[in-house]
């Protein structure tokens, strides 16, 4: 799918203001953790505000390196017994061990880094457990 080209900016309303922006660098502040710097970047931007969008490439990369930095940030702070395996995961949700994989790659299931093996945290596995087993539509018997 194509990244959809902004000619005026719908924040502030000028008419052709949005520019494409490249090579772009990010700096965030994560509340409890340090910051995090990404280089790289690309986007549209309006001249006027200065709002814009990052392109879907840069969203996925700054989700990717910001749930990285999270989970090496956090296996300083969360010990072994919080841990889960993603086989463990995997079950809890009801889902195979490559969607648990993906979940934690898309920051959707928080984990930290044991050795060189991402490991959910269970508190947070549970939580996300008990979300999807709210949110499951269920259908009428037949």
């Amino acid at each position: 799918m194509r990244e959809k080209k902004w000619i005026d900016c719908p924040a502030c309303g000028a008419k052709k203001s949005m520019r494409p922006q490249k090579e772009l660098t990010e700096r965030i502040v994560l509340s409890g953790y340090p910051p995090i710097q990404i280089d790289g970047l690309e986007g549209q931007f309006c001249d006027c505000c200065g709002e814009g969008f990052w392109s879907r490439a840069s969203e996925r990369r700054i989700t990717r390196l910001l749930t990285q930095h999270r989970a090496v940030e956090d296996s300083k702070r969360v010990v072994a017994a919080d841990l889960a395996s993603v086989r463990e995961a995997a079950a809890l949700l009801h889902i195979s061990v490559q969607g648990v994989h993906k979940m934690m790659n898309d920051g959707r299931l928080p984990f930290v880094l044991a050795g060189d093996r991402k490991m959910p945290i269970r508190k947070d596995l549970t939580q996300c457990a008990r979300e999807k087993a709210q949110t499951a539509i269920s259908y009428p018997a037949r």
